[in-house]
């Protein structure tokens, strides 16, 4: 996808350390990030590329785990939106990527729900919408 776009919806993230239920936005274009928030609306997890090592002390400990996942991550947006083959992220990651479903949004045909399943956690984005700037 060539185009800013701003990806809405629900996560769920089960580890060894716990479990994890909120909501996320992920922001694709000049101003890039991954925003994760609980049930309560607070802010649990922020995800910019190029984070300093100063914004990640203030990080809840138990988030930490969580927001090196998607540090791994080179491009989250493409396994979201299974618009990019996620072989290589798989197998670099030891990853299981699953899609369930598939919906039309703005005419783009995207997954309803993702599963990721990696050693020691599980996730799950359901897309609730994408808005195309």
């Amino acid at each position: 996808m060539n185009q800013s776009f701003i990806l809405h919806g629900s996560i769920s993230i089960k580890s060894n350390s716990g479990s994890f239920i909120g909501s996320y936005e992920l922001k694709n274009g000049l101003d890039e990030l991954f925003q994760v928030k609980d049930v309560f609306g607070r802010e649990a997890i922020l995800v910019r590329p190029g984070m300093s090592d100063d914004l990640l002390d203030v990080l809840d400990e138990r988030f930490y785990e969580v927001y090196q996942l998607f540090q791994d991550w080179s491009n989250l947006s493409s396994v979201l939106l299974a618009i990019d083959d996620t072989e290589m992220l798989k197998s670099k990651l030891n990853l299981s990527i699953t899609y369930k479903g598939y919906q039309t949004v703005q005419s783009f045909k995207v997954p309803k729900t993702v599963s990721v399943i990696g050693n020691d956690y599980e996730l799950t984005f359901t897309i609730k919408n994408l808005k195309i700037s």
